[in-house]
């Protein structure tokens, strides 16, 4: 025998609020037996639509509330489909106290991330690097921190969740944690990650970040041009460790690899072609992308170099992160560059100075550098002003016979 099933949303016209709105109800029906709730959304009666079951209106108050409205009836599909296929038992009440949390310990936030955190370190190696552990790991702490600052407890349920928490803790980060922009957006990242997996799991049914733009990041990307690539190739270096980390990030300049990707390249993964020509074939670790890079001269120069230092099958024997960091700092200083000279600035510099000032397709460059989507790879896509000159030079060239002035 088939069940059923069916729910709709309706407005209780009775309960007419002085706003003028009405309070949207909703109704599981199953074999007869019936539950009914309140959603605690409302609207302008003549703005319902009660064959659809949603509201007719546009503004953005409306649109939230068909957007939550969906999210429900998907949250009771999903909790009835489970019951049927967990118990093989369902009733409408049980439906409803699922979708609600009703009769169950609520599930809490900071519980959650704890689970997904473990789920993380799990996979480390795997697809995710051990630098991400670190990332949820500072999540935890400072959402933490904030739940007991704020509210005075532990931890919170989920389903007390709203969007003022989020408005909050974005201010909180900023102004009490001191976060500039783009670390404040990778808190909140972490937060609508954790969110959209509550919601998946049927713990919440209403997404709080709806409406909720977070404040983007202006930083720009730093690069080094070629007259300072040039400074730091050919500046002399007593300390034979300062020199290798040095070559490493010469390395990357050449190859767009960061410093990761270049402490684990193995041998295995510099391939020949047919035509006796050099490439480094590795999947990316942050991102776990294929990297096609072909090997220039001065690649091929330091791997020749430092042949037979690196251990377990790598090419090179990399120093540990904080002494490279603090090295290139170093080198930076003898160099006398202005701006601050970090390790990631090598893969900037490839991409820009190396590939993008040399007329290299934007197409191919997304590719060497492993982005997974093209607009990642424009981020790079900066132009230099040695650059721009040649063009405008060679426009000027071309249209030097084709415009007079009157007179002239």
């Amino acid at each position: 025998m088939r069940s059923t099933f069916k729910h709709l949303f309706y407005i209780n016209r009775n309960k007419t609020k002085k706003n003028g709105l009405c309070p949207i109800m909703g109704r599981i029906t199953l074999d007869g037996s019936i539950a009914q709730f309140s959603t605690g959304l409302e609207t302008a009666p003549e703005l319902w639509d009660a064959k659809a079951g949603e509201s007719k209106g546009k503004t953005l108050h409306e649109l939230k509330v068909n957007r939550e409205l969906k999210e429900l009836s998907k949250a009771i599909e999903t909790h009835y489909a489970r019951i049927v296929e967990k118990d093989g038992y369902v009733t409408a009440e049980r439906i409803k106290n699922a979708v609600f949390g009703i009769g169950k310990e609520p599930t809490t936030l900071l519980k959650e991330l704890e689970e997904v955190t473990s789920e993380i370190q799990k996979s480390v190696g795997i697809n995710h690097a051990v630098a991400t552990y670190k990332s949820y790991v500072n999540a935890y702490f400072n959402l933490s921190r904030f739940i007991k600052e704020k509210f005075g407890k532990e931890d919170i349920p989920f389903n007390q969740l709203e969007y003022s928490f989020i408005e909050d803790y974005d201010l909180y980060l900023k102004t009490e944690q001191h976060m500039a922009t783009g670390s404040v957006l990778q808190h909140i990242i972490f937060l609508r990650k954790l969110v959209k997996r509550a919601m998946n799991k049927g713990i919440i049914t209403r997404n709080p970040f709806f409406g909720y733009v977070p404040d983007q990041p202006k930083g720009k990307h730093k690069w080094l041009s070629g007259e300072e690539i040039e400074k730091i190739m050919t500046v002399h270096i007593d300390k034979p460790s300062v020199d290798f980390v040095r070559d490493m990030f010469i390395f990357g300049t050449f190859t767009g690899l960061a410093y990761i990707d270049i402490k684990n390249l193995r041998k295995e993964q510099i391939l020949s072609d047919s035509a006796g020509n050099q490439w480094i074939s590795i999947r990316r670790q942050k991102t776990n992308t294929e990297s096609i890079v072909p090997l220039l001269d001065i690649p091929k120069e330091i791997i020749r170099k430092y042949e037979g230092t690196g251990e377990g099958g790598k090419v090179f024997k990399m120093l540990c992160a904080n002494v490279v960091c603090s090295y290139i700092k170093k080198i930076g200083t003898l160099c006398k560059l202005e701006k601050k000279l970090t390790f990631h600035m090598a893969r900037h510099s490839f991409s820009t100075t190396v590939c993008l000032s040399q007329d290299v397709p934007i197409e191919t460059l997304s590719q060497m550098l492993g982005h997974r989507n093209i607009k990642t790879t424009q981020i790079y896509a900066e132009i230099t002003g040695a650059k721009i000159e040649e063009d405008m030079k060679r426009l000027s060239e071309k249209m030097k016979d084709d415009y007079k002035l009157a007179g002239g």
